[in-house]
Order: C-alpha cells, then sequence, then structure tokens
C-alpha cells in the first residue's frame, strides 16, 4: 500500500496500523494531498497528531467520504479535538 519502502508517512502509518481498506492510487493520492494541506502547519515529525488525523481521514473514506471538501473538514476536526500536547 505505501508507495516505497521509505515512504512511511502519517497516512502510511495509519493504513498499516489500522489494517483499513485498500484504496486505489488515485484515492491514495488524494488522502495524502487532503492530509498534507489539513497539516501544513504541523511538523512531519509531530507523528502523533499527524496519525491521528490520518485515521479520522481514512475512517471517512472508509465510509465512502472522499469529496475532498468533506475530507478536508473532517481533518481540520481531527486535528482540533487532537490532544493539545500534539498542537502548537
Amino acid at each position: 500500500m505505501l508507495n516505497s519502502p521509505t515512504d512511511f508517512s502519517a497516512l502510511g502509518f495509519a493504513l498499516a496500523f489500522l489494517g483499513g481498506p485498500m484504496f486505489d492510487p488515485a484515492t491514495t493520492a488524494l488522502l495524502r494531498a487532503v492530509l498534507d494541506d489539513v497539516c501544513a502547519d504541523i511538523s512531519r515529525f509531530e507523528t502523533g497528531a499527524r496519525a491521528h488525523v490520518a485515521s479520522r481521514i481514512l475512517q471517512a473514506a472508509a465510509e465512502g467520504n472522499v469529496a475532498p471538501e468533506n475530507l478536508k473538514k473532517v481533518g481540520r476536526e481531527a486535528l482540533h479535538d487532537a490532544p493539545t500536547i500534539w498542537r502548537q
């Protein structure tokens, strides 16, 4: 599911950890783009916050909610609800 052995982003982590559904390449690219957009101000090293947001985005996609704006809304809500230790 990951594009390369070194591609272990928060989305890749959430996919691997949660054992979620397999998405086609276009949907996977969309999910990555949404995650990057929502977490633009979050360091890539803040894996806890990014994984939290990724898991919520994946859950929405698994439920059939793959409209980009809806996924961004889900992601922003997840980031807002993330424990404060994960946010700056």
